[in-house]
């Protein structure tokens, strides 16, 4: 989970607290604990993922301020935007996204740009993906020309980069200071580099490495900044934004919104002030928490959750969320926020009526008795998550089949629900070369398929890799034998392709009869994509086939 590491002087100034005094308590509607106070400095670990506006000082000081006093009403005044960014082509496939704007601010003092920094490094890493998906610059806005231009350039483009002595080009950078030998990976491949320049041309940064060391060093006497958020996911970019603006914001800033104009001509405002809406019923909240909450209630207590706008309409209650919240996306959401705001310490415990003896379903047992055999055949078992990124089914491991994409998704990380358990095996397998060979690993989990018919089901289903020297068609295949025989049914094979394996070492899985899955050698592109250096070859079956 998330943790944060900051000043504690600077939150309870922010949040409007005397003193730390009860501040465990008051962490509780944020789904948050303190993890300790020294001195001041002050540690908070975040437990609510899909609230990346909370894994910042200032939003925890949001967080507890709303709850006190009501909403703050967040980027609520901001000016129509004077100034743009200019993208131009050549950034397609490489980071073509960017978010920005303006920041005009008493001094951010030692405390503040720490806070900035803290909020800046913490974000990229998790909600960023460390800067593969989202990565920030901020930069002393005197002196920087408008309109700013984000281009692609060659490597040998001269560039003097933070923390450097004198400049260099951008091809140096990444291999001669820190910052470019971490983040060297995000750009290998690519013929041309993202990078930023004023409209005289007076080089910015070069993202998601490095800043320049002109504006790009930002001081505690600066108050006055110019902030952009580039990457490879529209939405990561907008709503990172959208945070960093709502924090700066409540350190006093005033916020200028800056148009960015895409190569196309789309022009994009922002920061994006986000209007989520979700919509329930009175009688609904009844239902789900048993709590009978008058409707003229509900504006004061999701105030306290810093909802923007709320109507209570007859039975239903509509609430306006917050700008930097993209989390609600169903009623009970909205349930939740209304339930935490009346408090659950207030909600009178209720023990059940019926006492029932429980057990495990069917499918995990079937589970477990085939998670038994394949330990035993010295496999390794892999714990994934359902979601996953279309990245990784379709372009690294080429599944012919595209996976269910989400409408609303909060990182491109988790952007699709896989329809194939084989990907997360192959990037288990990407970082363990470190680990001596052979591998076996396997995995049972849901995937969401589409059926014949167009429609879509959600099954079980069992995949397993084997990689090493030697492991081939036939390493799999014995493993898939073991199990069948272990199921007490027939095993046969159909030759078929399959772009994941190589043609002529690829079959249809017959299991009792049925058609229950695929099995091959995977193919030399999947396994260079995902930096596999060693053969490999696995298999996918329907976990129902093995019930025998």
């Amino acid at each position: 989970m998330p943790k944060i590491e900051a000043s504690l002087s600077d939150l309870l100034r922010l949040a409007r607290i005397k003193a730390p005094e009860g501040l465990a308590e008051r962490l509780e509607p944020l789904k948050a604990e303190l993890d300790g106070i020294d001195g001041d400095t002050v540690k908070i670990e975040l437990n609510d993922t899909n609230r990346p506006d909370l894994w910042t000082l200032e939003g925890v000081a949001r967080g507890l301020r709303c709850w006190e006093h009501g909403t703050g009403m967040s980027l609520d005044n901001m000016p129509e935007p004077t100034r743009e960014i200019v993208v131009h082509q050549g950034l397609e496939g490489i980071r073509p996204f960017i978010a920005s704007f303006v920041s005009r601010g008493p001094a951010l003092g030692e405390k503040g740009l720490a806070a900035l920094v803290g909020s800046q490094e913490k974000l990229c890493a998790t909600m960023g993906r460390e800067r593969r998906t989202a990565a920030v610059g901020f930069y002393r806005l005197k002196g920087i020309e408008f309109p700013v231009h984000y281009r692609a350039v060659p490597p040998g483009t001269a560039f003097h980069a933070l923390g450097t002595d004198s400049g260099t080009t951008l091809n140096e950078v990444l291999g001669n200071t820190e910052a470019g030998m971490k983040y060297a990976g995000l750009l290998k491949g690519f013929k041309a580099y993202p990078f930023l320049t004023d409209d005289r041309g007076t080089p910015l940064s070069f993202p998601p490495v490095l800043n320049s060391e002109g504006t790009g060093r930002v001081v505690p006497e600066d108050g006055d900044l110019f902030c952009e958020v580039t990457g490879t996911d529209l939405h990561t970019v907008q709503l990172l934004a959208t945070i960093l603006a709502c924090d700066l914001e409540d350190r006093g800033a005033t916020i200028e919104p800056v148009r960015v104009v895409y190569p196309d001509g789309t022009a994009v405002v922002t920061p994006v002030i986000y209007t989520d809406t979700l919509t329930t019923s009175l009688r609904s909240i009844t239902e789900i928490t048993g709590l009978s909450i008058p409707g003229t209630e509900l504006p004061g207590l999701l105030g306290k959750m810093d909802y923007r706008r709320v109507f209570v309409d007859g039975g239903n209650v509509t609430a306006v969320m917050p700008p930097y919240r993209r989390d609600g996306i169903h009623p009970r959401d909205l349930v939740e926020d209304i339930t935490i705001a009346y408090g659950l310490n207030r909600i009178e415990p209720l023990l059940p009526g019926d006492y029932t003896l429980g057990r495990a379903s069917a499918d995990s047992m079937l589970a477990s008795s085939v998670k038994l055999l394949l330990v035993g055949a010295g496999c390794e078992e892999i714990i994934r998550p359902v979601l996953t990124s279309a990245q990784k089914i379709t372009e690294l491991t080429l599944t012919p089949e595209r996976p269910v994409a989400i409408t609303n998704p909060m990182t491109a990380e988790y952007s699709v629900v896989g329809n194939t358990v084989l990907p997360c095996l192959l990037e288990v397998e990407s970082v363990s070369g470190h680990a001596a060979f052979p591998h076996r690993l396997f995995t049972v989990g849901e995937v969401l398929v589409r059926t014949p018919e167009g429609c879509l089901s959600t099954r079980w289903d069992l995949g397993a890799v084997t990689a090493g020297a030697g492991m081939d068609f036939g390493s799999a295949h014995s493993l898939l034998g073991l199990l069948a025989h272990g199921r007490g049914l027939a095993l046969k094979l159909a030759a078929c392709d399959d772009s994941r394996f190589i043609p002529g070492r690829c079959a249809r899985v017959f299991l009792g009869g049925i058609d229950s899955g695929v099995i091959g050698e995977f193919h030399p592109q999947v396994l260079t994509a995902w930096g596999i250096p060693v053969p490999a070859s696995g298999f996918e079956v329907n976990l129902e086939a093995l019930r025998g």
